[in-house]
């Protein structure tokens, strides 16, 4: 926003979209070459109302901040062209355009990819005290393939965790917990509403008691909306069924070190942005094919609403009912184990909540831009001529 304020200079940036004559909608996709998907929606209010239309443009994965925000102010500009013609800015404004020669212009070349892309990557973290340390180290990789017709998706990570504490009288305890997997999904589209996907994956972790557990879920996944609208608005509905096949550490509650697991899944999620703010909420029901009882339920939602002038609010959350856990450690877990959370326990549920309040009043306007001593400013792109 500083540098768009910058390099803008022909609109007023308003602090409220209500004060605005454009609200500037921005959305982002990913795209299969790991770059992004900008869409920038120009929709009209007072005076422009009714005037609206979209740009959009891509940035690749190689691309700098700067290169995106240079080409994203550059968008912008052409944008707001057609409402400038229409207002007291028409007289300072110019068109400039960069003619292309011949020997300028690139050679069609074949992707010796054929659209694959790979990502490797490597991080850890050190931390102590005299009394304690810990240390993390995680790895990543993936190959992606995505199409109109097809998307291929290769992940594999691996984590660790190692702590020591100083627990005094030279009595030293040290954790170690781990975790790995490896999961591929295949989509084939077939519609612009429906796909067909199939989920293959395999991990391990010692938090969870599992060795290693394998699984195998094709689905089906339909949109009542085009997804070709999915920057805008979503709501899918997917079904999947399949097999799990677990080998646990140590025996379960059940006395089991191994089982197979017929199992199913259901999910459907919502998604909305639009220019008072943003929804999304999800619903997912898995579940033994054998024994309907041991199932698990997730619910999602996230809101950021304008209810007027200058207050927004924000809540997101997720609630769980947890009836699955078939692979719990038998024994009672130490104390080390609950305070240092290096094995799952028994619960009936999860949840988590945040929210969050906002107002503000005062100058209409949001252009000026000093970053003297780190600050900065941020806000929406609502303009005004």
């Amino acid at each position: 926003m500083q540098h768009l304020r910058t390099e803008v200079t022909f609109v007023d940036y308003m602090r409220d979209r209500k004060d605005g004559d454009v609200h500037v909608l921005v959305t982002t996709q990913s795209t299969g070459g790991g770059g992004t998907a900008w869409t920038l929606k120009f929709i009209g209010l007072g005076k422009f109302q009714g005037q609206e239309r979209t740009l959009t443009f891509n940035t690749a994965q190689t691309a700098s901040e700067d290169d995106q925000r240079k080409e994203f102010a550059r968008i912008v500009k052409i944008g707001l062209i057609s409402y400038a013609v229409d207002t007291a800015a028409l007289p300072r404004l110019d068109v400039s355009y960069k003619a292309v020669s011949e020997n300028t212009v690139p050679a069609a070349t074949k992707d010796r990819w054929n659209f694959w892309v790979f990502r490797l990557s490597a991080n850890g973290n050190f931390n102590g005290e005299e009394s304690t340390s810990n240390k993390t180290y995680r790895f990543n990789a993936s190959a992606n393939r995505t199409t109109e017709a097809w998307k291929i998706s290769l992940n594999g990570n691996r984590n660790e965790n190692r702590s020591s504490y100083d627990l005094g009288d030279g009595d030293i305890f040290k954790s170690r917990s781990s975790s790995w997997g490896a999961s591929a999904l295949v989509v084939k589209s077939a519609g612009p509403k429906l796909s067909f996907g199939t989920r293959v994956g395999t991990s391990g972790s010692t938090f969870s008691n599992q060795d290693a557990t394998f699984t195998l879920m094709p689905g089906v996944e339909y949109d009542l909306f085009p997804y070709a609208e999915n920057t805008r608005r979503s709501l899918t509905l997917s079904y999947s069924a399949g097999l799990a096949y677990y080998n646990y550490r140590e025996a379960t509650i059940f006395d089991k070190l191994t089982e197979t697991v017929p199992q199913h899944s259901l999910g459907a999620s919502l998604g909305l942005r639009q220019p008072w703010g943003s929804i999304n909420s999800s619903v997912n029901y898995n579940a033994d094919l054998r024994h309907p009882k041991l199932y698990d339920l997730g619910v999602f939602g996230s809101a950021d609403v304008r209810l007027f002038k200058g207050f927004s609010f924000n809540i997101f959350g997720d609630y769980s009912r947890i009836r699955n856990q078939i692979g719990l450690r038998k024994g009672e877990a130490s104390t080390e184990d609950v305070l240092l959370r290096l094995r799952q326990l028994q619960s009936g549920y999860s949840y988590f909540v945040g929210f969050g309040i906002s107002y503000s009043f005062g100058s209409i306007f949001n252009n000026t831009v000093n970053p003297r001593f780190g600050g900065g400013g941020g806000g929406g792109m609502f303009m005004m001529f």
